[in-house]
């Protein structure tokens, strides 16, 4: 997901209906979704024109809610930069490296910690025992990923995902200085903002994308279509309009299905073995992630979970 800031409820409701839960199962859906589709994708299109042309088809598409906010462009820059263009372009790298998608959903969880790491040096927030442990359960957990003898192979790979994950937490924090932009606004905005180096870091890096564009089929456009529609717009909509009704510590387990979703896609369409460590690390970081947005929940901070693009 890319970094809009969630609203704070307007109309509260006591319990999720059944049209919110299908809903959240649909958001989860698209949003797991996207780890396969993308890695399936950049079989035919390099990772970071991927993201390029991700970011040029929806800032195009989104072209009728761009507004100039004044006072607030120069941190919807920012947000742009770090979770735009560099947090895709390292998660993209990093996902078309690994040879399983399981630890890449994992390891991007640690977005969550890292922004609350970044609270404390930067807005000198303070950190209870509840969040300390979960801090410590979700490192821990990504740390058993790491070293799985399976995983250790392409840890390069995962070392990108986890400074995606980091650039994605730099952007929140620039997020919680935003005000009265509207999520479609916001993302027209990034968009805008993150396609142009992103094209320039595609042609030092990945060469002419001529050719690629060419020679790209269904696996590749199918990636793009699913990642602009299902992802940015959709799933951006849905995440906007669940968050206006219910509190985070509602809606915050059917957060985590997105990666769970994403690992057991790998798994039936890409063929990706799963070894008791990816579940057991796995299980720890949700874990802690878990944990931690449910107890910012209550300090009515604005809910971090969502989906990885």
């Amino acid at each position: 997901m890319t970094g809009t800031p969630a609203p704070r409820p307007e109309r509260v409701h006591d319990r999720l209906g059944a049209r919110d839960i299908l809903l959240l199962l649909l958001m989860q859906t698209v949003w797991g979704g996207s780890f396969v589709l993308t890695k399936l994708g950049m079989e035919e299109i390099p990772p970071i024109l991927f993201v390029a042309l991700r970011f040029l088809i929806v800032s195009v598409l989104l072209l009728p809610f761009l507004r100039w906010h004044p006072g607030q462009m120069g941190n919807v820059a920012a947000i742009s930069f770090f979770t735009g263009s560099v947090h895709f372009g390292l998660m993209n790298t990093g996902l078309a490296l690994a040879d399983d998608v399981a630890p890449v959903a994992i390891v991007i969880q640690l977005g969550v910690p890292f922004s609350t790491l970044l609270s404390v040096i930067v807005l000198h927030e303070r950190l209870g025992i509840w969040r300390i442990s979960a801090l410590l359960i979700a490192f821990g957990g990504v740390l058993i990923v790491g070293f799985d003898p399976a995983v250790f192979r392409y840890r390069d790979a995962l070392i990108m995902v986890a400074l995606a994950a980091l650039m994605m937490a730099i952007g929140t924090i620039f997020m919680r200085r935003v005000r009265g932009v509207p999520v479609y606004d916001m993302q027209a905005w990034i968009a805008i903002f993150a396609w142009p180096p992103l094209l320039v870091a595609t042609l030092v890096l990945e060469g002419n994308p001529g050719p690629y564009l060419v020679a790209a089929g269904v696996k590749g456009w199918s990636g793009i279509a699913w990642v602009v529609i299902g992802t940015s717009l959709i799933g951006h909509a849905a995440y906007f309009w669940i968050m206006q009704r219910h509190e985070v510590g509602r809606t915050a387990p059917f957060m985590l299905l997105a990666p769970i979703l994403g690992a057991a896609g790998g798994v039936v369409f890409l063929g990706d073995d799963i070894t008791w460590r990816m579940v057991l690390g796995g299980a720890l970081t949700l874990t802690g992630v878990l944990v931690i947005t449910l107890r910012e929940g209550r300090a009515n901070r604005p809910p971090k979970l969502g989906g990885p693009a």
